[in-house]
């Protein structure tokens, strides 16, 4: 089995959001740098000591390592520091960022423990909050066919099993309310 051989890296780009397992474990960092997309896997050491400032918009200075798999071929890269870069100038426009989306499934497993009825809670409370420009997308199975109810909050493709409809509030501050 062949090893993939890692260099070390720094450079400097935008953040354009966070990617989050299970919802809440940090996991990735969308940054542009020269105009193209990458994602950092962020060290298990610095998940926890990420600078609060650090937000979608804000110019990083990245330091870490970059490899190939022999196998795929697909560049890895792993952020071991992440900082700020000087006054955050930039003379780029902000980054455009994909709508946000929640994906419902609406098989018939999770149908049958509740998705309609999270549906309808998530429906209300998109309209009392007046985030009327998220789109809430029925969707076929989401592979958590026994933990349903499934959702899926785009773009941060936070993943949420076993649902339950008086969640809805907390899981929307969390993810798509302003500060939330």
């Amino acid at each position: 089995m062949l090893k993939t051989t890692k260099t070390p890296i720094q450079c400097t780009g935008t953040v354009l959001g966070f990617v989050y397992k299970e919802g809440t474990k940090l996991k990735y960092l969308r940054v542009t740098v020269e105009g193209r997309e990458y994602w950092f896997k962020v060290a298990k050491d610095l998940r926890k000591t990420l600078d609060p400032q650090i937000q979608p918009g804000a110019t990083v200075l990245i330091t870490g390592q970059q490899g190939r798999s022999p196998q795929t071929g697909i560049l890895k890269l792993k952020a071991e520091a992440v900082t700020l870069a000087g006054a955050n100038r930039t003379t780029q426009p902000a980054p455009k960022t994909k709508p946000a989306t929640i994906l419902v499934c609406q098989k018939s497993s999770c149908r049958k423990r509740g998705a309609d009825r999270v549906c309808q809670v998530l429906a209300a409370e998109m309209r009392d909050r007046q985030l009327d420009h998220i789109t809430i997308k029925p969707t076929g199975c989401l592979k958590q066919c026994k933990q349903g109810p499934n959702l899926v909050f785009l773009p941060e493709r936070a993943k949420y099993s076993q649902v339950k409809h008086h969640e809805i509030p907390k899981l929307v501050a969390k993810h798509l309310a302003p500060g939330g």
